[in-house]
């Protein structure tokens, strides 16, 4: 064939290439493309997709040709730079540094922004849900997700560039090493359960511990400490040892034994210094060894025991005191003397069918008691 007939839509154009290089851009309508003789190649674009995808793109990109220039945008990234590219207000790529893009300059209105990567690797709020639109992969982010009562600590390359609050975020993924560590800024209870303690006399306990803390300096506790909860159980640690390390047993049982305040305010002072505030500390559950339990039951059983005859023989003494008091009142009173035996009377003949009164009042409560006795 001499010719070679080409129809070119709306929105579309065609690139004729002879030998490898550009020739002629084809807008909409039918043309006819000489081809005796010649390599002769065409490539049908929609320039609604604004980027320019061709086997030629290298090579167009680096040519110096009025055609690229009369049909294309050409956007070059220096190192360092970061662009992204808008058509009609609307994010449709990004490139990285030495990238190069051509552009169909019609139907759609393009804009390029550019940016410097390395003085701020952080991307403009304004920005991130345009680029969580197109994608992580697509946009060359990362994206940094920090929730309520959080902080989010970004690093780049090891260093440590800015604190970010609850939102989404987002920075340059081209300059690798983009990491952020959450930290977590409501009030937190640290336990510290089964710490082996050796009292002063020698007995093994095993008790728990509670603190509350919150981190209010993140950038500082990063600095200074791998771990705020680390660093705070090893303090409990050591204050409890010291507390009840210098007591016996028995001053544990018998005193109501908590951390030492002078030793809460050194741990309160040292966890300041690393940005974490430290809140009550207490001590909540001495356990005992099964075998001191069992002698400490013993002992209590002994005891309440102890109390128990204790109580008895009170109230045996008080019945004989008071039996001698009222010894001392009838012999005293020869009145309050019948008035007992006239009790007594009363008493017995209760457990008596029928009475015979014979040798008068004495002789029948003589009789009586008699009776009363078997």
């Amino acid at each position: 064939m001499i010719w070679k007939r080409i129809v070119v839509r709306e929105a579309e154009r065609a690139l004729v290439f002879v030998r490898g290089r550009l020739e002629d851009v084809l807008t909409p309508g039918v043309h006819r493309v000489w081809t005796l003789r010649r390599d002769v190649e065409v490539e049908l674009h929609d320039t609604l997709t604004p980027m320019l995808v061709s086997a030629h793109k290298t090579m167009l990109a680096r040519a110096e040709c009025g055609l690229i220039d009369a049909n294309f945008l050409r956007v070059r990234v220096a190192e360092g730079q970061a662009a992204m590219l808008f058509a009609d207000e609307v994010l449709f790529g990004v490139l990285g540094p030495g990238e190069t893009a051509l552009i169909w300059k019609e139907p759609k209105a393009i804009t390029v922004r550019e940016f410097d990567m390395v003085a701020t690797p952080a991307i403009d709020a304004a920005l991130v849900p345009a680029l969580v639109r197109l994608g992580a992969a697509a946009a060359r982010v990362q994206f940094v997700a920090v929730g309520e009562q959080m902080a989010g600590l970004v690093y780049v390359n090891g260093k440590l560039v800015e604190r970010v609050g609850a939102g989404m975020h987002a920075y340059w993924a081209m300059l690798g090493g983009v990491r952020a560590d959450l930290v977590d800024l409501r009030r937190q209870t640290l336990e510290v359960n089964g710490q082996e303690i050796l009292t002063k006399d020698k007995v093994s306990l095993r008790v728990n511990i509670s603190a509350e803390f919150r981190v209010v300096d993140p950038e500082l506790a990063a600095r200074t400490v791998r771990n705020a909860g680390e660093t705070l159980y090893r303090m409990l640690q050591l204050a409890v040892r010291r507390t009840l390390g210098m007591r016996t047993l028995d001053e544990l049982l018998m005193e109501k034994v908590d951390i030492e305040p002078a030793a809460a305010e050194a741990i309160c002072a040292q966890m300041a210094a690393v940005g974490v505030e430290a809140g009550a500390i207490a001590l909540k559950d001495v356990v005992l060894p099964g075998e001191i339990r069992e002698i400490l039951n013993q002992v209590v059983t002994a005891e309440k025991k102890a109390q128990a005859n204790l109580i008895h023989r009170r109230e045996e003494t008080a019945a004989t005191r008071s039996l001698l008091n009222t010894a001392r009142l009838m012999e005293e009173s020869p009145i309050l003397l019948r008035l007992k035996e006239l009790e007594t009377l009363e008493k017995l003949t209760e457990k008596v069918g029928s009475v015979t009164v014979t040798g008068g009042f004495e002789g029948m409560l003589e009789k009586l008691l008699a009776r009363g006795g078997k």
